[in-house]
């Protein structure tokens, strides 16, 4: 934006006030091309390019079975509701970005059965870019049971399937861009070996790096980023996985960053930290919330968030996702996000209102 579109900009927020939806309205209708915040009737100007965003992470069909308590071992216990869907750590991060409206890629292997068309036809429908996703010819597409008790805490049984297949794609990467590695992709080899690889790799060709861990791999974690050949812009992880981390991240990622589930998230970042205390909601299905927040947060810095303002509009990606029973086929739209923080009384970020 030039400065002159921004004292146009000024000047309409005076006459229309600090009314966001008058505000959007005007925006809506302009060929700006940059993001900004409005506190307080000014508009404050970043760039926005336009860069993909590439995922590596599983891409599973969810059986959701929401149960009262867990039986005792060999015991018998009824569900009161089952949700099919598609899911998968890297499915639901990439389906999280379309939906914020960015580009993205998302690097996995299914195989060639009937929820391998289902995982798809998901991420196509979200706008997904799955030319990548390659095709096993023996390996089943991942399953993953999952039962999520009043509360809305799930566990995981999962058959990882075709995912575990999964080999870098010969691909000239662009100059620019971020790759995201969900945890699991990071467990087993080949699928390890090759996700390290993709790391180097998009290093070398100057693009920004996070992973997201999970609860396997806290123990493994420190030989692969051993391997790499700069620091990650982001590691994140719950709180639990954090702590299961013996040694310090700093050395090994720009910022830290700690899920905290409904009481929000902290990024350590330049022997500083930040905060957002959350959003409150009647969780219903966690499943998906931490791969969402993730996969919004990663991208809200890609395209010049301010790191106060991705903390928040993850977080209210993920609280809206708890608030929903499935997976990456419930994920929250930009406009539902949006609509979201208005209701709980937030400034609107003008990056995401556009």
């Amino acid at each position: 934006m030039s400065a002159g579109s921004i004292y146009i900009t000024q000047y309409v927020i005076m006459i229309l006030g600090n009314s966001q939806k008058n505000v959007n309205s005007f925006l809506g209708n302009c060929a700006f091309f940059s993001v900004g915040r409005v506190r307080h009737g000014i508009i404050q100007s970043m760039t926005q390019p336009r860069v993909a965003m590439t995922i590596i992470g599983d891409m599973n069909v969810d059986i959701s079975l929401a149960i009262t308590a867990w039986p005792n071992e060999g015991g018998d216990v009824l569900a009161n509701a089952v949700t099919w869907s598609s899911g998968g750590t890297g499915l639901n991060c990439a389906v999280a970005v379309a939906r914020l409206g960015y580009s993205v890629s998302l690097w996995s292997r299914v195989g060639h059965d009937a929820a391998a068309d289902q995982v798809i036809r998901t991420a196509q429908q979200a706008g997904v870019n799955v030319s990548a996703v390659q095709r096993d010819p023996t390996v089943a597409t991942g399953v993953c049971v999952i039962p999520v008790t009043p509360g809305g805490e799930r566990t995981f049984l999962s058959f990882r399937g075709a995912n575990v297949q999964w080999d870098v794609p010969a691909l000239t990467l662009p100059a620019a861009g971020w790759l995201h590695v969900c945890g699991h992709a990071l467990l087993t080899d080949p699928q390890r070996a090759q996700s390290i690889v993709a790391l180097q790799r998009a290093q070398a060709a100057g693009w920004q790096t996070s992973i997201d861990l999970c609860d396997p791999l806290a123990p493994l974690l420190m030989p692969i980023l051993s391997q790499l050949r700069a620091p990650l812009r982001v590691v994140m992880g719950n709180e639990r996985e954090i702590a299961s981390v013996e040694t310090d991240l700093a050395p090994y990622a720009h910022m830290v960053l700690t899920k905290r589930g409904a009481r929000g998230a902290t990024a350590y970042h330049r022997q500083a930290h930040t905060s957002h205390a959350g959003f409150v909601v009647d969780a219903i299905d966690t499943t998906a919330c931490g791969d969402t927040f993730g996969g919004v947060f990663c991208a809200a810095l890609l395209h010049g968030a301010p790191l106060d303002d991705a903390l928040t509009v993850a977080n209210a990606a993920g609280a809206l996702t708890a608030s929903r029973r499935g997976a990456a086929d419930i994920e929250p739209t930009r406009a539902e996000i949006i609509a979201f923080l208005a209701t709980n009384n937030c400034p609107i970020p003008l990056w995401l209102a556009q």
